[in-house]
């Protein structure tokens, strides 16, 4: 006889088997069962979201970067403030700080004031991180 336990998606509550909840396979039951909303929200939980984003077929800018990046945290608060960002196209920063702790000031700061989302489009060509709550 199959073991047939389940657990509960702790997103979309949906009852998936407790053999694969946890296990490599775990993953891809949730992608596959729960959809890929459900799948987005139950990797990045808990502590920071990290959330990769890669754009082929056109040129991303600095703006496309930017507003796709505000649509995605928009997604996770009502008004996600953005704390730091990079842009690695022009060597930008924002805010320019001095490395702290062996770590680039800009994403210090932005984890010392509360930043709990990260958003990196194209493999951290440009990279956003916000305080959503």
């Amino acid at each position: 006889m199959e073991n047939t336990e389940t657990v509960a998606c702790g997103v979309c509550l949906k009852e998936i088997p407790k053999s694969v909840a946890h296990s490599l396979e775990g993953e891809d039951y949730v992608y596959h069962f729960c959809g890929a909303a459900c799948y987005e929200k139950w990797r990045a939980a808990p502590g920071q979201r990290d959330i990769a984003i890669a754009v082929d077929g056109m040129d991303v800018d600095f703006e496309t970067a930017e507003t796709l990046a505000k649509t995605v945290a928009a997604r996770y608060a009502e008004e996600p403030m953005l704390l730091a960002w990079s842009d690695r196209r022009r060597n930008e920063v924002s805010p320019d700080i001095p490395e702290c702790q062996h770590q680039p000031g800009w994403l210090a700061y932005a984890e010392s004031h509360g930043g709990n989302l990260k958003v990196e489009i194209n493999r951290g060509e440009y990279v956003f991180v916000f305080r959503a709550e």
